[in-house]
């Protein structure tokens, strides 16, 4: 009920703030995008690691596309038996999830450096769960082809220079799996930092030799 109410909260706020905009940019067109993710969430107070690639086309008011992204964790676990004089035992489990997804990026705010969005993206993809214990042996878990999922989020972007930034925010990821012993692990709320690169500005950097030097490392780019 919670996660449902939160995803209508975000919808609604991304309806309204969004409907605002576009009334300053009707004339916005398409363009090309992408991005490269590079960042770590945080999930149960444990690191989630999540990377990927995200292309299609937005102006100023919205973006939408297609995503891949590997999400990964592991988790170091111990335990002793009843016998208390035998030694401890160590063991670890290791979960990645690769959906492909559709997405789309309503424009809360924007300016040149910062950014406010609200991502959906609806995905599909395999979800692995293994075993390893001290010797190194693996333990296959779970494995399910095609587990779909969607997550919602809100976050914000910083360029750090035109082609670079950091990124944070924070939102509710849904694994539709039965087992909720494995679909806990991804399905729950996170927050999250990280690296992010602007594809767009790479493709005028390859294209414009005075645009590369000018920009490049050029930290003061506003209002050029």
């Amino acid at each position: 009920m919670k996660k449902t109410l939160l995803i209508l909260l975000l919808i609604f706020v991304s309806s309204f703030v969004n409907s605002q905009f576009y009334k300053k940019h009707e004339d916005n067109q398409l363009k090309f995008y992408g991005i490269f993710d590079t960042r770590n969430s945080i999930v149960f107070e444990e690191n989630l690691g999540y990377y990927g690639i995200k292309i299609g086309m937005g102006n100023k008011r919205v973006r939408f596309g297609f995503g891949y992204h590997i999400l990964h964790k592991s988790i170091v676990r111990i335990w002793s038996e009843k016998n208390y004089f035998k030694p401890l035992f160590f063991g670890e489990q290791y979960y990645s999830y690769k959906p492909l997804s559709i997405y789309i990026d309503p424009i809360l705010y924007q300016t040149q450096r910062w950014e406010l969005l609200l991502p959906i993206h609806l995905g599909v993809g395999p979800l692995k769960a293994f075993e390893y214990d001290t010797l190194g042996n693996e333990k296959k878990i779970l494995t399910k082809d095609f587990v779909p999922s969607i997550t919602v989020s809100i976050k914000a972007n910083y360029r750090v220079f035109k082609w670079i930034g950091v990124t944070a925010g924070f939102g509710d990821n849904f694994v539709f799996l039965d087992d909720s012993q494995f679909g806990k692990e991804f399905n729950t709320f996170f927050y999250s930092f990280g690296v992010k690169l602007f594809f767009d500005e790479f493709g005028k950097f390859a294209k414009e030799k005075e645009y590369r030097k000018k920009y490049l490392f050029k930290i003061d780019f506003i209002d050029d």
